[in-house]
């Protein structure tokens, strides 16, 4: 990091003041001047940090000058060193380029340690194309690094692109026999690895015939696993399976480890959901095959909470066994229930022209409405990803509403404008593209359409002025000290049972919902001094005295603006009701007026004059 970029940590601590020490060690890497990558952004670099308006200034590809507040950057982004592969190739594309031609496995060995677990095959195509290489010329380059990988023993390339390459700080020694590491292996993780290298390092034939001691070992660590930790059972009988399928043999994961998985759909259900998100698809492909006809509740009762690769092998399952329609009600029914999760409706958004073309419609789009403010009181960044979507995607919201009706469009419109899972810039944008697919929706967002929103209200100069000091508390006081007693709550650890987490992130949403009204009715308020009223006829600004026809008593009362009601001394807002039987009479004609007892009473003007004379 440049020295004049450098932050000293004592101040940086300072500045995160009222966030959690783990969110403050974040923001302290988050310097200006270093690099970051978010997961859907990609790589960027900190142009400015904030500390009025608690945010930074993050130059991505394709946002350039993006604000993001403290909070939210430490969450969602991942610092990168000066070396790192992505910050280089950012700094500098063409001396990265020139050294992957004439050294390609340096720049593979630099790509590894910089990504680590996360040095896939796809990751690093991610990473290259197309700010180092035309897709066309990455295949090529992808070719030589392979060659040169291959000739340095410290390269490990896996099978399978989703799994990470790694280079060890020393080659690895040969060993006599291919069990040994097997057989000195302790725990369900060092197991898969030996198996793992078994089937890198020998042909099918040598597999075969290592398969009977081998799965005896395999059963053995998997009776030594605890019940609590039946995810890594799993793990085994997946392992066992693709073991058996290098050696030529069926994809079973043995009698001993069936026995201990469960049988029932759901309780398997559970187990898939612990495991890590890609072998979960694999691992359902293989119980399925185990369940026979069953395994349809297995599929279903992993809908609420698949992934997107998941939702990938459940689909192709489906489709298969041509069942796709009893997939499409299963999953309508989530959505008309909100029991699904972020990561189930971006794959359904992205996937709306596929094999499920009937459920994208504005059922799905007010479900990840819905989905959005929920994920707002948990401590989940899932819902970052659906809700960049939503924004981003610029065809999405046409292809989801194309189908609707007006009332339907109406009620989407209905259900943006009050939503509280946006900042409110977030929000105009999304309001804005929904006003240019649909302009009869324009009022609406006005406040023009009388079914829907009251006209402009007129409102005296010091009640809107009252207003606007109410919002100024809740954005300068409320809200900051709303986010410290979220930071302090978080700090308490296991936010599924911290009430004190819960109830500050509802009165999040009560304060961020009422600062949207505040600011919509600012807006859209027209202000007065109530001057220029003659006092001929009850209009707003008018002092009105009247009689009771029975009785004689008589009453004054001052008729104001929107707000300015105050029963005790007289003073009525136009809009009520009494005010609105009296608009317009003049002196000595009558009036009912509405009573919330009893029938109406009837009064006679006697004199009206100006509230400002």
């Amino acid at each position: 990091m440049p020295a004049d970029t450098e932050i000293e940590p004592v101040a940086a601590m300072e500045e995160a003041e009222g966030l959690d020490p783990k969110t403050q060690d974040k923001l302290a890497q988050l310097a200006p001047g270093s690099f970051c990558h978010h997961r859907s952004w990609g790589v960027g670099k900190i142009v400015s940090k904030d500390d009025a308006l608690r945010s930074l200034t993050i130059d991505f590809r394709s946002k350039k000058g993006h604000p993001m507040e403290f909070g939210y950057a430490a969450q969602s982004l991942k610092s990168l060193g000066n070396d790192h592969l992505e910050a280089q190739i950012l700094q500098n594309p063409s001396a990265v380029r020139e050294m992957a031609t004439k050294q390609p496995g340096e720049v593979m060995k630099l790509a590894i340690q910089s990504l680590g677990r996360e040095a896939t095959t796809t990751r690093l195509e991610e990473a290259f194309v197309p700010h180092l290489y035309k897709p066309e010329e990455w295949k090529k380059f992808w070719e030589a690094a392979k060659r040169a990988m291959k000739k340095d023993p410290k390269f490990v390339l896996p099978a399978k692109r989703i799994e990470p390459l790694q280079y060890l700080e020393s080659a690895p020694a040969t060993k006599a026999s291919g069990l040994e590491d097997l057989r000195e292996a302790v725990g369900a993780k060092r197991v898969m690895e030996a198996l793992e290298k078994l089937q890198k390092s020998h042909t099918a034939t040598e597999l075969k015939g290592m398969a009977e001691e081998a799965f005896k070992l395999i059963d053995a660590s998997a009776q030594k696993i605890p019940k609590s930790q039946i995810s890594q059972v799993a793990e085994l009988a997946l392992a066992r399976a693709e073991f058996s399928v290098s050696a030529g043999l069926p994809p079973e994961p043995g009698p001993v480890l069936r026995g201990i998985l469960p049988t029932d759909p759901n309780r398997l259900a559970l187990v898939i959901e612990a495991l890590p998100a890609g072998k979960q698809p694999r691992f359902a492909d293989l119980m399925s095959d185990q369940l026979g006809e069953r395994w349809t509740e297995l599929h279903l009762a992993l809908l609420p909470k698949a992934s997107g690769r998941l939702m990938d092998a459940i689909t192709q399952r489906f489709k298969k066994a041509t069942r796709l329609a009893e997939l499409e009600g299963a999953l309508d029914r989530l959505l008309r229930e909100r029991l699904t999760h972020p990561d189930l409706i971006v794959w359904l958004c992205r996937n709306r022209a596929g094999e499920l073309t009937k459920l994208a419609g504005p059922a799905l789009f007010m479900t990840a409405l819905a989905v959005l403010e929920k994920e707002q009181l948990s401590d989940s960044s899932r819902g970052s990803r659906l809700r960049d979507l939503l924004l981003e995607d610029k065809e999405l919201i046409r292809d989801l509403l194309a189908p609707s009706s007006p009332e339907e469009v109406r009620d989407v419109t209905r259900a943006s404008l009050s939503s509280t899972a946006f900042e409110e810039l977030d929000k105009r944008s999304l309001i804005g593209a929904l006003v240019k697919l649909y302009p009869e929706v324009s009022p609406m967002v006005a406040g023009e359409n009388k079914t829907t929103v009251v006209e402009a209200p007129i409102v005296s100069w010091e009640s809107l002025e009252k207003r606007k000091q109410e919002l100024e508390e809740i954005v300068s006081k409320k809200i900051p000290a709303n986010s410290k007693e979220i930071a302090v709550a978080r700090s308490y650890g296991d936010l599924k049972e911290n009430h004190e987490f819960k109830a500050a992130k509802e009165m999040q949403a009560v304060l961020m919902r009422r600062k949207a009204e505040l600011e919509a009715m600012i807006v859209a308020a027209q202000g007065t001094d109530f001057s220029g009223v003659k006092g001929e006829e009850v209009a707003i600004g008018t002092v009105v005295e009247y009689e009771h026809l029975e009785g004689g008593a008589k009453h004054t009362i001052t008729i104001l603006g929107a707000w300015d009601s105050d029963p005790e001394r007289g003073i009525l807002s136009y809009q009520t009701a009494v005010a609105q039987a009296l608009v317009q009479k003049k002196p000595g004609e009558h009036a009912e007026l509405p009573s919330e007892k009893g029938p109406k009473t009837k009064v006679i003007i006697r004199s009206i004059r100006a509230y400002r004379s």
